[in-house]
Formats: structure tokens, sequence, C-alpha cells
């Protein structure tokens, strides 16, 4: 039986034109698939193709046993986006996401191959500026009300069907997110733009600057309207943002 190469494991390809000559990669927020990014398609620029990454344990992986450990998420995004370097590319990631797309071009650096020309962090707060939360979340209800305390808002939740379905990845997701510890070490050379909500109760716009502590790079900061889920709403003007750092 032939395993599938990285990329094709982990990524999806949701958009694309002709004469691409670059690439937006997407990082789902906890309990995500590659789906969440499935509304971005219609706003592509020309010359762009939009990747979406796809963890086990979710939409077509769903029989794959879901990941706890956000480095070893963050190595499997990186092994795959080492098909994709033939083109520049930006990575962003939201929340949970955002740490992943971090961890993977940290890897990347360290194994001198091509890397993002551009971090977008959303609604995120710096690596080092994560408190790990060994808070097990062992029952689904635990997990129900997490989700709704960081601002989730959605009818699936309460369809019990639905729940049995996605609240096994989300849990492990959260577990990932949760007890995620920054190590001390290898800087990123390219620019990060980090943009949060500007109602986002748990990700602070005064932490922004911050994360110039992980590039030498300049470091961009922006606050669109919303929670901690403004992305929904302001995707054109993300990628507005995305593809003027790559073509600007």
């Amino acid at each position: 039986m032939t395993t599938a190469p990285p990329w094709r494991q982990n990524l999806r390809l949701l958009a694309t034109h002709p004469d691409v000559h670059a690439r937006i990669v997407c990082i789902p927020p906890a309990g995500g698939g590659a789906s969440f990014f499935h509304p971005w398609a219609a706003d592509l620029p020309p010359g762009f193709e939009l990747w979406a990454v796809q963890l086990p344990g979710r939409e077509d992986r769903l029989g794959d046993p879901p990941l706890s450990d956000l480095l070893l998420a963050a190595r499997r995004v990186a092994a795959a986006l080492q098909w994709l370097v033939d083109r520049p590319y930006v990575l962003f990631g939201h929340s949970m996401g955002a740490l992943v797309g971090y961890e993977a071009a940290r890897i990347l650096a360290t194994q001198r191959v091509p890397g993002p020309r551009h971090l977008f962090a959303s609604g995120c707060t710096p690596p080092d500026r994560h408190v790990p939360n060994d808070e097990p979340l062992s029952s689904p209800q635990q997990v129900i009300d997490e989700l709704r305390r960081i601002g989730f808002s959605s009818d699936a939740l309460d369809d019990p069907e639905t729940r049995a379905v996605v609240i096994p990845a989300i849990q492990h997701d959260l577990r990932m997110f949760y007890s995620y510890a920054h190590r001390p070490g290898q800087q990123l050379t390219c620019p990060i733009t980090v943009l949060v909500g500007g109602e986002d109760p748990h990700v602070p716009a005064a932490d922004s600057p911050g994360w110039s502590r992980h590039t030498t790079a300049p470091v961009r900061t922006g606050v669109l309207p919303g929670d901690h889920y403004y992305l929904l709403d302001s995707h054109p003007e993300i990628i507005a943002r995305i593809s003027s750092s790559l073509t600007g």
C-alpha cells in the first residue's frame, strides 16, 4: 500500500488561477478543517492559489486519529509545505493555527528549506506569552463550554449527532493548544503581520507588538472589527493584505 505524500495528506487545494505566481496557505483554528477557508476562494486574486491545512480527525480525515501535540502538527505541516516551495507563499494561521504556522516556519528555517515570505498571525498572543494550561477538558460538555467561552457560536453544538462527530477533534486540538509551551531558539527572518479582532476578550491588541521578539524582520499589527472570530466577516480585507505582502 502506497503512502500518500505529506502535501496530499495534510493540505487541500481550495482554489487556483492560471499562471500561479504565489500561494496562500491557511491553518484553521482548533477544531477547524480546510473548509473553514472555503469562503476565501471567491475573493482570491488572479495569479494566486489558496491552500488550507487538513489535520487528522476532521472532515475527509475523520477516520484518522487526532493529534494532541502542537509541535507534531507543526512538523507535519512543515513536511507538507516543502512540496510548495517552487512558488512564494504566505502562511496565515488563526488562533491555534497561528502557533502551528509559526512553529512550522521555525522547523523549515532549521532545515534550511525556503520558508514563507510572510507569516500572518491572527487572533493569537505572542508564542512566549502563551501560558500552558493542563485542564483536561475531559467531557464533551467541558469542550462546548470552553468553545462558547472563547466566542465560538454555532447551532452545530446543539445537535447531538454533530457533537459526536466534531467534539473529539476539537477536544484534542484544545489540549494541543493549551499544552503548548514556547521554546527559545530559532527566530524567523520573514515579516509578521499580527491581526486581532477589536472586541476579542482573549487576545489583547496591546500584546501584538510582542511578536517582534520572534523574527528579525519587521512586524506589522492590525485591528479589525469583531471578536475572536472576526475573520469570518473580514476575509476580503485580510486577503487584500496578504496579496499586498507578496506583490507590494
